[in-house]
């Protein structure tokens, strides 16, 4: 009967270590697949705006079709980056987008005040996170329905 108790005591804890062990692992490839969101978001917002930096030299384009342009450029590539954090039919997908965007946001704000030489104000800045991070959230909720195919 001892033997029987010590066996099922040792089985409950390796259950419990490779419990842990997996829950470390599922956040450890969550947060990377944010990282990697985020890194694809800013590759696309890079071509975008290398394409759209060509086209306007052919087109005289006033400043609200460029302003309009460059929000297009972001949700396309906040949508991008979030569309790579996320697996079909995986939970969480609001929390994973929101962090995407939110992130995706931070990084282009930091690398637009380094290339003007300023330093970054939150408080100017505030409505690109919040668009960053509101529509992250939402295409994380959409593409959370997808269906596994």
């Amino acid at each position: 009967m001892e033997n029987q108790s010590f066996a099922s005591n040792r089985s409950v804890g390796s259950f419990k270590r490779t419990t842990r062990r997996s829950a470390r692992r599922t956040e450890r490839s969550a947060i990377f697949a944010v990282l990697r969101g985020v890194l694809v978001a800013a590759a696309i917002t890079i071509i975008g705006v290398a394409v759209f930096a060509l086209i306007l030299n052919w087109w005289n384009a006033s400043d609200r079709a460029i302003t309009a342009i460059n929000q297009v450029v972001k949700f396309v590539s906040i949508l991008a980056g979030v569309t790579t954090a996320m697996h079909a039919g995986e939970s969480g997908g609001a929390m994973r987008g929101a962090c995407v965007g939110l992130l995706y946001m931070a990084l282009g704000i930091v690398c637009y005040a380094l290339m003007m030489g300023q330093s970054p104000q939150l408080a100017a800045y505030l409505a690109d996170l919040g668009m960053g991070l509101a529509a992250g959230g939402l295409f994380g909720m959409i593409l959370t329905t997808r269906k596994k195919g």
